[in-house]
């Protein structure tokens, strides 16, 4: 029988199918040593198996890593002291991932250059928050928003093990218009691109000032 860790593992992997091993041992809250020794007792009863020379992890070797799931997942990271390791799952396209963090459910949308449409698709409800992640912070403009909150995100890859995550507040223009960010405005105004940011994207969530709507 599998100890409940495992459980967790195998879990998730056949959530999300192939996942970057660093990703693995962040989402087990556990000290690296105890994940990694957690990993390789699956894959020692041939529950788990390398992927990609061992960078990723899936559930059979011949899976194949999708990589929107995964920058979904870089973003679920930062929040997932705050969730429970069952609360967080693969969400109804064209969202990625859905999370309840504080019985607050979120979904966080992997979108593309040139997919600005997607977001008619969504189904929003009073109770659901969004995180978007763009590949730039300007395509925010380009995009009509749900009339709940919403949140952007960046994922950039430096190099390192981790890329960096980094979170954007949107601020509702309320009435008949749509949601639009207040800081892309203000940043066009003053030649920038640059909306009230914050790296970690707790601050965001957990109902800090600067993001009232969030």
């Amino acid at each position: 029988m599998l100890l409940k860790e495992e459980q967790y593992v195998v879990k998730w992997l056949s959530q999300y199918g192939v996942l970057p091993k660093t990703q693995l041992i962040r989402m087990l809250q556990k000290p690296p040593q105890t994940a990694e020794r957690i990993i390789r007792n699956l894959k020692k009863q041939m529950r788990v198996a390398d992927v990609g020379g061992g960078y990723y992890v899936g559930l059979d070797s011949l899976c194949r890593p999708d990589q929107r799931t995964i920058l979904a997942v870089w973003v679920l990271l930062k929040f997932i002291d705050y969730v429970d390791p069952m609360a967080h799952y693969p969400a109804v396209y064209p969202s990625q991932i859905f999370f309840l963090k504080e019985n607050v459910g979120y979904e966080i949308v992997v979108l593309y250059e040139g997919e600005e449409s997607l977001l008619r698709l969504l189904q929003p409800q009073d109770d659901l928050k969004y995180i978007i992640v763009l590949p730039r912070i300007s395509m925010a403009e380009k995009l009509m928003l749900p009339k709940v909150p919403c949140l952007f995100a960046t994922v950039g890859f430096e190099g390192a093990e981790e890329p960096e995550v980094t979170f954007y507040t949107e601020e509702a223009v309320y009435g008949t218009e749509q949601f639009l960010s207040k800081g892309v405005r203000q940043g066009r105004k003053n030649g920038r691109e640059a909306v009230g940011s914050d790296p970690s994207g707790k601050g965001l969530l957990s109902g800090a000032p600067a993001a009232d709507g969030i």
